[in-house]
């Protein structure tokens, strides 16, 4: 079951971030990268290979989606390796506290600045050092900003998919419920 639903929200990722993010008038092109947080939310919940081969997916579904411009492959080795990375960590208690939205904006960064670097080195003409470094931090903080609204019900679905009852991800409602007492 917890495949199941992993591939749906990965599907559904991957058609929202190309119809409609990426479609958006945002300020300078930032966009948040709402597959990235789909997947490092899942990475959190599964092995490091099962996270590897989602991360995989959804890049490769991610370089081949219109309006896809760049080569096919880059955001799919990215993200496995993004993926991979965070699922290796898994078990040392990222899943509690801000631990999720630490690991996201880890994965945010090292994404951005991979994608940035492979364009300099593949040639990419729409890749300069000052266009790089301008995406790379700010295609980072709109992914960390959107992360929380991403990772607090996508944490919770996998919980009920995992059998575990309580919350690792410190949300406002529970903190507020935690202070009535």
């Amino acid at each position: 079951m917890k495949t199941a639903a992993a591939v749906l929200l990965v599907a559904a990722a991957v058609l929202v971030q190309a119809a409609v993010l990426n479609r958006l008038p945002l300020p300078w092109g930032l966009v948040p990268d709402l597959v990235l947080l789909v997947v490092v939310g899942v990475a959190l919940w599964s092995p490091p290979t099962a996270a590897a081969a989602t991360g995989f997916a959804a890049g490769l579904a991610a370089d081949i989606l219109p309006p896809a411009d760049h080569e096919i492959g880059r955001q799919a080795l990215l993200l496995c390796l993004a993926a991979f990375l965070v699922a290796s960590i898994r078990d040392t208690g990222v899943r509690a506290g801000a631990g999720p939205y630490i690991a996201a904006a880890l994965a945010a960064l090292g994404v951005s600045l991979g994608y940035a670097l492979l364009g300099l080195v593949l040639g990419d003409p729409r890749v300069g050092w000052a266009t790089g470094a301008a995406a790379v931090l700010g295609g980072t903080a709109a992914t960390v900003l959107v992360s929380p609204l991403v990772l607090v019900p996508l944490g919770a679905a996998m919980r009920r998919l995992t059998g575990e009852g309580h919350s690792d991800l410190p949300a406002p409602w529970e903190t507020a419920r935690g202070l009535g007492r």
